[in-house]
């Protein structure tokens, strides 16, 4: 894998090419620095030789296919399940995350339902706007449900890699396949898993995509709206806010203050009532986000992959933290069964020890100007972003990492079509495969399930998104040091209207 972007010598620099063999049909006329510079990797040459065709164009697309349909299959036949829970009104829950929410949105269709969606035995994890969305799929039966659920996230998923994929490209240089071949071998797993376990983490990667998409355009108001709604569906966006604060992209940020108004308050006060809502949203917050943000617990079992979690599960095997478990009553109200936390003083300021450095180097490397919102640096700052978001949340599950497609499309385009010496490109190529391992090789379905568990318990997935994290960063160091004598930002941004 190493030697995929290595310098092909059969190609010196500035040699004229045969512009329409690279995916996206390039116009005639001069060549265009990012084409040269991928023509000189031997990513770029296999791509010539194998990839540019409609075959391999063809085949590409049926795997994704498959890769989005299997699962959805799987979804549809596994949610018709159900298994005994004593904690569920009638003694058992159906399987997979929407099998578990449908009856508790079915709830949100009768007026005088005193039900707390989020109180015990329904523990939904998202604010009522996400549950008076879901409560019209009830209609349509659990399997009506599931088909109409999974459609929509297949939609998402091609949405969100089209808009990526349109924004970093140019108008005279299409994204190439190569790129996006290498960028769903590293990434398509989580969206496998959560169509499978019927979460929503793609509908919050797709409304990312989306606002991203809206930046670059700069219809920066809307992209502010959908920020918002993505903050909505999962919370954790909300560091894209801090981002957008630092960038002073003030617009995207009156935009999200609307949006963050109309999706908490307004839309869901004007259906259930704003008494009803403000107390649905005081007993959300006091579920999902007190625990963690007000007193330290986090998810304690391995299937937690965050940076917080790891760390506090490896220092309190090894005797370095002293843990305290959540009490029973707490836990039950948050509806997890395995949180825990420092139990001193000194332990708890662990959360800080670990995100201040993290703020830190964001604030350091996210310094790219925004006059050209096409450049590639910027949807890299975005992607560091989006690890940091899974690095720093109190529950990371594998599954969470939907929005991995968004930030290999960025790694890949700006490694192999950026200007960069073939030392730094021979390295980088060696954390990227101790990446692939990671996040991909070391998992279920590959290793024995034991032996897979064990591995999460030590951190493996979370080790590869802090890997990524710090050679994403690296790549903005080397290609700014490189910006001032390649690759000029000459061509013409879109503009709103």
């Amino acid at each position: 894998m190493i030697s995929a972007m290595s310098t092909n010598p059969s190609t010196p620099p500035g040699a004229p090419f045969d512009r329409t063999a690279i995916a996206g049909n390039v116009p005639e006329g001069p060549i265009v620095p990012e084409l040269a510079e991928y023509r000189r990797t031997l990513l770029g040459s296999i791509d010539e030789r194998y990839l540019d065709n409609h075959i391999v164009r063809a085949a590409a697309i049926i795997l994704l296919g498959a890769a989005l349909l299997i699962p959805s299959i799987q979804f549809v036949v596994k949610i018709q399940k159900a298994d005994v829970s004593l904690y569920r009104e009638g003694g058992e829950r159906l399987r997979t995350a929407l099998g578990r929410w449908l009856p508790t949105a079915e709830l949100m269709l009768d007026p005088d339902n005193q039900v707390n969606p989020y109180g015990m035995g329904h523990w939904f994890p998202t604010p009522p706007l996400v549950l008076l969305s879901i409560a019209p799929l009830t209609r349509l039966g659990v399997v009506g449900a599931a088909i109409v659920w999974s459609a929509g996230k297949i939609v998402a998923v091609l949405v969100g890699l089209a808009l990526t994929i349109r924004g970093i490209g140019r108008a005279s240089f299409a994204v190439p396949i190569g790129v996006l071949l290498m960028a769903m071998a590293y990434s398509v797993r989580p969206i496998v898993s959560d169509i499978s376990h019927g979460n929503l983490n793609i509908f919050m990667m797709a409304w990312l995509a989306i606002a991203w998409g809206l930046f670059v355009r700069r219809f920066d108001f809307c992209a502010g709206l959908f920020l918002a709604l993505a903050v909505v569906t999962k919370l954790t966006p909300a560091l894209a806010l801090v981002y957008f604060a630092y960038k002073r992209q003030w617009r995207v940020l009156i935009g999200a203050a609307v949006g963050m108004g109309m999706f908490f308050i307004v839309i869901p006060g004007l259906i259930l009532g704003f008494e009803k809502n403000w107390h649905y949203l005081k007993s959300w917050f006091d579920m999902l986000v007190a625990p963690f943000a007000l007193h330290g617990y986090a998810a304690y079992e391995p299937a937690n992959q965050s940076l917080f979690g790891v760390v506090m599960r490896l220092f309190g095997k090894v005797g370095i933290l002293q843990i305290e478990e959540m009490p029973v009553d707490m836990a039950f109200n948050s509806g997890m069964e395995d949180m825990a936390r420092p139990a001193t003083s000194l332990g708890r300021l662990l959360k800080p020890a670990i995100s201040l450095p993290i703020f830190a180097v964001l604030a350091w490397v996210c310094r790219t100007p925004t006059r050209d919102r096409r450049d590639p640096r910027l949807l890299l700052e975005f992607s560091m972003i989006l690890l940091a978001m899974l690095l720093l949340s109190e529950r990371t599950w594998k599954h969470h990492a939907t929005t991995l497609p968004i930030v290999f499309i960025a790694v890949w385009y700006v490694l192999t079509c950026r200007p960069l010496t073939e030392r730094f490109r021979a390295w980088f190529v060696a954390g990227l495969s101790a990446q692939l391992v990671l996040l991909v090789l070391l998992s279920e379905g590959i290793l024995r399930d034991r032996l897979a568990e064990r591995l999460l318990d030590y951190g493996v997935f979370c080790w590869g998104l802090l890997l990524c994290f710090i050679q994403a960063g690296l790549l903005i160091i080397a290609v700014s040091a490189k910006r001032c004598s390649t690759v000029p930002s000459e061509y013409p941004e879109p503009t709103a209207g």
